[in-house]
């Protein structure tokens, strides 16, 4: 979904896409799945986004990138998804 060949797709319609099959996978598995897992679902959507605008933009140096594209201009500016990091069976065990 955030393959090199679709760079000339609009951002909002890649976006829209993660962020669909980030939502479907998140309500699916949150229950059966642990924080840990979740946590890294999380990481590797946010490194594909990320790698996708490095080629988007012909950002070379990653490091560059990170301070470019941080986490929080990630979700709040390009529109990704968050997903819990917590699993719900953790968070409702905590709650009750």
């Amino acid at each position: 979904m955030t393959g090199r060949n679709l760079t000339a797709i609009p951002l909002g319609d890649v976006v829209g896409n993660v962020n669909r099959s980030l939502r479907g996978w998140a309500n699916y598995f949150h229950y059966r799945n642990s924080s840990q897992t979740m946590s890294k679902v999380r990481q590797h959507a946010e490194d594909r986004l990320r790698t996708h605008l490095m080629k988007r933009h012909k950002v070379i140096n990653r490091k560059a990138a990170l301070c470019r594209l941080a986490r929080r201009d990630i979700y709040e500016r390009y529109g990704l998804h968050k997903i819990s990091g917590t699993a719900g069976w953790n968070s409702a065990h905590a709650s009750a």
